[in-house]
Formats: structure tokens, sequence, C-alpha cells
């Protein structure tokens, strides 16, 4: 079976990533808009909500993972959790200090947080087994 190239991919987990964040935007317009909370907290509730959407069709669809899932959750946890703080700081930083609407300090940590999760991924979250040589 041809190996699936690096472009490809990247498409693939653009598109997931794509389902993924439109749930978290959903979230948060609604939890800021409907109920006031606090524009970080309701940007990582709803990032919490898409990492579980993410992990699945990234496991079966994008990287089609070797690993069992007792790795690759954990894997994923770690990368995601770093996503999470890494979104939650561009987010905090934005409304802070600059005039915008919060939606942009979203967009700006959604743009970041792709290439975090992309490069992590696929370099360890779903990397194929390390074969030990005899």
């Amino acid at each position: 079976m041809p190996k699936v190239s690096l472009l490809k991919k990247f498409f693939r987990f653009v598109f997931v990533g794509g389902l993924a964040t439109a749930l978290q935007y959903v979230m948060l317009v609604a939890l800021v808009s409907l109920w006031q909370w606090q524009v970080t907290l309701a940007s990582s509730l709803g990032f919490t909500a898409s990492a579980v959407v993410n992990y699945w069709l990234n496991y079966k669809l994008t990287f089609k993972a070797k690993n069992g899932h007792r790795v690759a959750v954990f894997r994923f946890a770690v990368t995601a959790g770093m996503g999470l703080l890494l979104n939650g700081a561009i987010v905090q930083i934005g409304i802070t200090y600059t005039h915008l609407p919060y939606l942009w300090s979203q967009i700006a940590a959604t743009v970041a947080v792709l290439f975090w999760n992309f490069v992590g991924s696929l370099k360890w979250t779903y990397a194929p087994p390390v074969r030990k040589s005899a």
C-alpha cells in the first residue's frame, strides 16, 4: 500500500481540525454570548470538547494509527494539553492587551495550535511504534 504524502496528511488534518474547530467556535460563541462566560474559559472548554472529535478522526482517518489507544490517547492528551495551554495563553493575551474582538484572539490561537498539533501528531502522537531490532 502506498504511503500517504505529508501534504495529503496535512490536508486531512486540516479537514478534521476544521470540523473540531467549528465545534469549538460554536461552543465559544454560545457560552460567551448566551451565558456570559469568561472568554478564555469558554474557549478552553470548547477546545477540550473539540479535542475528543479531533482524536478519533485523526486516529482513524488522517494518521491511520498503528499504536493502540492506550499509547495514542496518552500521547494525544500530552500534545493536546500543551495545545490547550497555548490556546488559552494566546486568547488571554489577545483579550487583555488588544482592543480587538475576542474572536480575533481565538483565530490567532487556532492558527498557532494547528501547527503545534500537526507536528506533534505526526512526529509523536500517532507515530508508528518503534520496532526494536534483535
